[in-house]
Order: structure tokens, then sequence, then C-alpha cells
């Protein structure tokens, strides 16, 4: 899969652990219930005048009576329901843009996952064209030459998307390396020819490796065509032509899109907004909550956090910051790799035989 799969039933989410914002936020969750446990003992101690702490400190929490509840007429109780009000007012701000925020980085995400399913719907396209307008035998099946051609196509696909994913995800820039095309020329996914052209390419950036078996996919195909090998029709090449350039068109919106995925100003000030409300929460919910503000904290930095962390990874799709764990919801490559490596043969094992003459 290329993202991780869920099942609906409620037992089988609330079980989950692995890959969850849950345990990408709980280490921020209970460092705040820590400060908010430190800030009562600070205030119980300043109301009490230095009571035994080391002695009893259950009583600063728990009492014969309950949860222990501040004194709301001492002046540092009243003090702390002002600024349980100023809290109050950056809550509803927060709660506004930190939901927008979520909104569009999701969006960011589901558009650069669209246009990753495009790139392998039009590279799909072009080898249904290209494969229903080569030559056949009598009986329907490929000519040798036909045969030769599409081996060839797929092979200079599977190539480019190697090096194409290799050009925008850094878990895969050692493809790019001379060691990483060696490596590859010694699985068979290109030749030793091909291996020495690309090294000997004078090109700005190795980003553009990805360049040249998209090229070779092209050149090909109309070569097939002044050999008689595909049909040779206006009409048909203006098909291939018009698929390669829809295949360029939407793989080149995949880096446009990671470059702008969101400004600094934004994400900084998003962070910043989180980050205040998280903190000023042990203070700010002391006054009406005693105690209990320890669970209260708990929740609000779990689920405030928890969106801010999930912003994130929705604005790293493909986990070049590194920011999420191997099993978070980023998007495994692999999976495109492997599934566009088994579309590049598709067309050919499937039209092999004609159900006609």
């Amino acid at each position: 899969d290329i993202i991780p799969q869920y099942k609906p039933e409620r037992i089988w989410l609330w079980s989950q652990w692995c890959g969850t914002i849950v345990k990408l936020s709980l280490r921020a969750t209970v460092g705040n219930m820590l400060f908010c446990v430190g800030f009562i003992v600070l205030v119980q101690e300043t109301q009490n005048g230095g009571t035994d702490f080391h002695n009893h400190p259950i009583q600063y929490f728990w009492t014969a009576d309950g949860i222990v509840l501040p004194d709301k007429n001492l002046p540092c109780v009243q003090d702390l329901f002002l600024i349980r009000k100023i809290w109050g007012y950056q809550q509803t701000l927060t709660i506004f843009i930190l939901t927008f925020f979520v909104n569009q980085a999701f969006g960011f995400w589901k558009g650069v996952y669209c246009e990753c399913r495009n790139v392998q719907s039009n590279l799909d396209g072009y080898f249904l064209t290209l494969s229903t307008n080569v030559k056949r035998n009598d009986d329907g099946s490929f000519t040798e030459e036909s045969a030769k051609l599409l081996e060839d196509v797929g092979q200079y696909s599977r190539l480019w998307h190697a090096l194409f994913w290799a050009s925008i995800a850094k878990r895969f820039r050692v493809l790019q390396t001379d060691l990483g095309l060696q490596r590859m020329a010694s699985r068979g996914l290109l030749t030793q020819t091909q291996l020495e052209i690309l090294q000997g390419l004078e090109l700005s950036t190795s980003d553009q490796l990805k360049l040249a078996p998209l090229q070779w996919m092209l050149v090909r195909s109309i070569r097939a065509m002044d050999d008689g090998v595909v049909a040779g029709d206006t009409a048909t090449k203006g098909m291939l032509l018009k698929g390669m350039n829809k295949l360029r068109g939407s793989y080149t919106k995949i880096p446009n899109k990671l470059a702008g995925r969101m400004p600094l100003a934004y994400t900084q000030f998003v962070q910043i907004l989180v980050d205040t409300l998280v903190l000023m929460s042990p203070i700010a919910l002391y006054a009406e909550l005693g105690a209990y503000s320890v669970i209260a904290v708990g929740i609000i930095t779990l689920f405030y956090t928890g969106l801010l962390n999930l912003a994130k990874i929705f604005l790293d799709p493909l986990n070049n910051e590194n920011y999420c764990e191997e099993d978070a919801n980023f998007m495994d490559l692999g999976v495109l790799i492997r599934e566009s490596n088994d579309a590049s043969t598709q067309w050919k094992r499937a039209g092999e035989r004609l159900p006609f003459d």
C-alpha cells in the first residue's frame, strides 16, 4: 500500500500505536503535564507557606474531601483568572487558524498524491497508444520488431521512473550518483551502453538525468514509425506526442508543488500560536480546575500539538524532512515504482493475442 491502510472498526482504530499522531505527540503531552504538576506544587507552596511537600506530596492534589481546588479568594488565584481569560481569547484564534492550516495541508497532500497517480496514468496511456498501433502478424501476435520496441520503451520508462523519484525524494537520491547508476546496471535496470551515456552527459545537476530516458522513449517510438513498426499516420504520431507532453506536464507539477508547499511565515506563526496556547494552559487552567488541570492540559496538548503534527506530515508527503517515523503516513514511493514497473509491460502481455483476425 502506498500509505498505511485502516479498518473502520472502533476497537481496531483505538488499538493502533505505530504511525499514529498519539505516538508522535506523546512526548510533548507528557512533558506539559509534568510542567502542570510542577506549577501546581509551586502555587500550593506559595499558598501554604512552605508545607512539607516531600513528606506529604499527595496533599497538593488529593485530600479526604477529594481533588484539591484552589482558593478563589486568594490574590494569586484571582490573577490567574485574568490569565485564563486571555488564554480563552487565544484559544478561539488558535482553533480557527489551526483548523484552516490542517485543511490546507491536507489539500496539499491530496494534490501531490493525485499528481503521482496522474504520472502513472499518463505513462500508462502512452503505452496503450503505442501497443495498439504496432505492427502485428497475421495471427494477431506482435512481430519480432514490435515486441522489441515495446520491451525497449518499457525499459526506458522503468529507468525514467526511478530517476524521476530520485530527483525529488531524498531517500532515493543515491540512484543519481555513479554508484547508484552502477548498482542499477548490475540489477538489469539499464544496459552498460546506457550507463556510459548517462555518466557522460554534461548536465547542470544530476536531477536532469531523468530527461534522457524520457527522450529515448519518444525518439525510439518515432523511429519505429519511420521503420514501419508503428503506424506512421499523423494521428498516431500526434497521440504519442500529446501523451508524452501530458506526462511531462504531470510530473513537473510534483516538484513545483513541493517547492511552494507553504510559506515560512505562515508555518512559523501557526507553530508559535499553538506552542504559546499549550504552554500557557497549565497556568491558565489551574485557577478554575485545580489539580484537574493536569488532565485537561494533557488533553489540550495532545489534540492541539497532534493536529499541528498531522499538518506537518501532510506538508511532507515524501518524508524529505524526515519529520515523522518510518511507520507514519508518508507515501511509499517504492509502491509507485513497483506499480509502474509492472505497468510498463502489462499492455504488451495483455495484447499478445487477439480474438479476431
